[in-house]
């Protein structure tokens, strides 16, 4: 997927929680046996009235939380380059900075800003909304490389793009052995609801969509099993209805409605019974 760019460094935002731990061991995967370096990176948030003392806990929080990152990752035995930095800064701010300069960046909901009932912290939704690179938001409590059979989920809408997401989505199920779904979820009018030709039409126009989607990649992918679905709804509706078999959804950077619904108020809706992953494309 990345054959022909330089090997910049795939990031993870470390803050000292589990949730971070486990962002970077599943950031893991995404550059072993690669010359991608992967960088941990912890912002020291300071108060401008800190004292010595002060700042020398904070510090001392810092370089703990990225060597027991990094002693994770030693832990799984898989070959990995490993860079440490810790910088000044407010988080959010400081993680956008860093999305000019890689690829990808994770982090784990957990710790990434307030918590709210929509699943997803207020450092992450700031972070899909606004950062340069694919950001991937690992939720969940998974402390150690596991076996995951749940599917994968990407949704598309027919448009040119489609085309980040369908390339993460091929490269994460090939990556991690998942089932691969393709789909795309539309809503309409009453009137055109009560109109079945134009409801055949669309679903037969939107399936041939899928599949020359799965044409074009599957030579390149032949050990990934993918199934599609057009359905009729919300994307968030599938999700929340499936929520229990998915473990990352994938959506493209562009599909601005579908991620505000997932990380706005409304995506509790679709991720309270689940732990699900969102990967952001770009």
């Amino acid at each position: 997927m990345f054959e022909n760019y330089p090997p910049k460094s795939v990031v993870v935002g470390i803050d000292g929680s589990q949730a971070a731990l486990w962002a970077a061991q599943w950031a893991v995967d995404e550059v072993a046996d690669t010359d991608t370096p992967l960088r941990l990176l912890y912002i020291r948030e300071l108060s401008p009235n800190a004292n010595r003392r002060e700042t020398r806990e904070v510090l001392v929080a810092a370089e703990e939380a990225v060597h027991n990152a990094h002693a994770a990752i030693e832990a799984m035995g898989k070959p990995v380059k490993v860079e440490m930095e810790i910088v000044e800064g407010r988080p959010l701010p400081a993680l956008i900075d860093a999305t000019y300069s890689t690829r990808l960046l994770c982090i784990g909901n957990t710790g990434s800003g307030n918590g709210s009932d929509t699943g997803f912290g207020s450092t992450a939704a700031g972070l899909v909304q606004s950062a340069h690179c694919s950001v991937a938001v690992l939720r969940g409590d998974h402390d150690e490389d596991i076996t995951d059979g749940r599917s994968i989920v990407a949704h598309v809408d027919g448009s040119p793009d489609d085309d980040p997401a369908l390339e993460w989505a091929f490269e994460e199920a090939k990556r991690r052995n998942a089932p691969l779904v393709l789909m795309t979820a539309y809503r309409s009018g009453f009137d055109l609801l009560q109109n079945d030709r134009i409801l055949y039409e669309h679903d037969r126009r939107m399936q041939a969509i899928l599949d020359r989607y799965v044409a074009v990649r599957t030579p390149h992918y032949p050990e990934v099993h993918v199934r599609t679905i057009t359905a009729y709804g919300t994307f968030l509706t599938h999700l929340a209805e499936h929520a229990k078999s998915i473990q990352l959804v994938v959506v493209g950077a562009n599909q601005a409605c579908e991620l505000r619904q997932l990380v706005g108020p409304t995506g509790a809706f679709a991720s309270r019974h689940s732990d699900f992953s969102l990967l952001v494309a770009r």
